[in-house]
């Protein structure tokens, strides 16, 4: 399978490489914390199972005639980091980030050549497969994530909980909900927070198609997962006419 690089969100705006990398460097650590007792022989670890965030390693080059079209192509998209960028190194499978360096270099006896070495940072730890699911369970090895729900507010007079079999718990009071009005919630949306800064915000909702801050965690974090094996109807939803859940399979790999 030959890489590619393309928009979470949107157009896709895809590259693909001409012939993959040398180097595909993508390791997977736990952000656990160990705290060392002096002079013991035991210590304390503090875990939630977590993944810390990858920086993945792409160390290749590119020849002929179009190297130059092809640097620039990568490193456009590798520099674009208002936007969501999903990176394939198998075909149905990606790691969700952005770029964080891209470095050539030119050497006399590689005329033909322009080697690079890229950076590419995911804001999740794990990998995600490349098909949006409804129905059925999450056949990865992992807890995926839940990437949307979309509905419509069945009742203005009724607060919208939303809730997982892993203590996640999302809540918007009845105040700010009119009937009939359409519900979206995302995984994560890059937010423009003014004066083109975005910001990642996860958990992030739409109603009636304007982002509302009137969310509350009322368990967990608030971020809708559905474990390894588990089916996506462990998503409950209160005050939501024909709710649609959606996500993709999760792996460590």
């Amino acid at each position: 399978m030959v890489m590619k690089i393309e928009n979470y969100e949107g157009v896709a705006d895809t590259f693909s490489w001409p012939y993959n990398p040398q180097l595909f460097d993508d390791p997977t650590d736990s952000n656990h914390q160990l705290t060392p007792i002096g002079f013991q022989r035991h210590h304390i670890l503090v875990s939630g199972g977590g993944i810390a965030a990858k920086n993945i390693i792409l160390t290749g080059h590119f020849s002929q005639s179009t190297k130059r079209t092809n640097w620039r192509d990568m490193s456009t998209h590798f520099m674009n980091t208002t936007v969501l960028k999903k990176l394939y190194f198998e075909s149905d499978k990606f790691h969700l980030g952005v770029g964080r360096q891209v470095k050539r270099t030119e050497s006399g006896g590689r005329t033909n050549f322009i080697d690079y070495v890229a950076t590419f940072e995911s804001i999740i730890g794990i990998l995600f497969d490349d098909t949006e699911r409804t129905s059925g369970t999450n056949e990865g090895n992992t807890t995926t994530f839940v990437t949307e729900i979309t509905g419509t507010i069945t009742s203005g007079a009724v607060d919208i909980v939303i809730e997982d079999a892993l203590g996640n718990e999302i809540t918007i009071d009845s105040a700010h909900l009119t009937t009939g009005h359409t519900f979206s919630y995302k995984l994560v949306y890059m937010v423009n927070s003014g004066s083109g800064i975005f910001v990642s915000q996860y958990a992030y909702v739409e109603l009636n198609s304007v982002q509302t801050p009137n969310v509350q965690t009322t368990g967990g974090f608030g971020i809708l997962q559905i474990a390894e094996g588990a089916n996506v109807t462990t998503i409950a939803t209160t005050n939501l006419t024909t709710p649609v859940v959606t996500f993709r399979d999760g792996y460590v790999d």
